[in-house]
């Protein structure tokens, strides 16, 4: 590794944590290949990196489309010749009840239990949208002997919280593959690591930091007090995907202010 290029792709680039861990590594010298669904915003966060001083590129790419993400793996041989890092953090929250409860209510659609598409959907983005990414890069970096591994997930895989059973059952399966692609990829220099959020303000937790009272409640269970910041959660993404962090392997490190202690 010493001497060469680093080069990371990021999934869910396009805004939020994606775009804070695109910046921080590029920040530190590493090429950034962003990927997201919108085109706009990922151009965007990969004219972001560049300012930093690195190759970056933004790309059109819905993890659920396996001719998307093997597109995207081509261009990227093209351009950069290799990659050494890859962070999943594409995600969707579906919040509804995993059957009807009667007496319960919540935003609009919330009447409506999950349907065998939408449970199927949120499965696609997190889980399989990672399977996707890993089979299109992770060759490489094994017949390299040396590749970085990150995996953003939730700190529901270590709590409970209602009504987003697909999204709290996804990031569980997130979990377990980091660690089973851990044990296999281990001998080729390979480390895979997730890491479980707590609360940051993103677009996607936007609803709820509007609501005062929902902040409050939230802050209640979090011993420091407070929200993250994604600069704190893309410098722990930063470190598990270089070159010091290579002991650690199969591990879910959370990141959440000791909400789960």
């Amino acid at each position: 590794m010493t001497g060469t290029e680093r080069v990371a792709v990021v999934t869910g680039a396009s805004r939020g944590l994606g775009r804070a861990i695109c910046l921080h590594l590029a920040s530190q010298g590493t090429a950034i290949v962003a990927l997201a669904r919108t085109g706009a915003d990922v151009r965007e966060t990969a004219e972001l990196a560049a300012a930093e001083g690195v190759r970056a590129v933004g790309l059109v790419v819905d993890v659920t489309s396996s001719d998307q993400v093997d597109r995207a793996r081509a261009e990227v041989q093209a351009r950069f010749g290799h990659v050494d890092i890859v962070v999943n953090n594409a995600g969707v929250l579906l919040y509804k009840p995993f059957v009807p409860l009667p007496g319960v209510t919540g935003p609009p659609g919330f009447d409506e239990p999950v349907s065998d598409d939408e449970w199927a959907g949120v499965l696609d983005v997190h889980l399989t949208g990672a399977v996707r990414v890993l089979r299109a890069f992770a060759p490489g970096m094994i017949e390299r002997r040396y590749g970085r591994v990150v995996n953003v997930v939730s700190n529901v895989v270590r709590r409970t919280v209602p009504f987003t059973s697909a999204y709290d059952t996804a990031k569980g399966g997130l979990v377990q593959l980091t660690r089973s692609l851990a044990r296999e990829w281990g001998r080729y220099g390979v480390t895979v690591n997730a890491v479980a959020a707590g609360h940051f303000p993103t677009e996607m937790s936007r609803a709820q930091f509007e609501n005062e009272e929902s902040v409050r409640r939230m802050l209640r269970r979090v011993p420091a007090g407070r929200a993250g910041e994604t600069g704190e959660l893309a410098s722990l993404v930063a470190y598990l995907s270089g070159e010091e962090a290579g002991f650690i392997t199969g591990e879910t490190i959370a990141i959440d202010g000791g909400e789960t202690l």
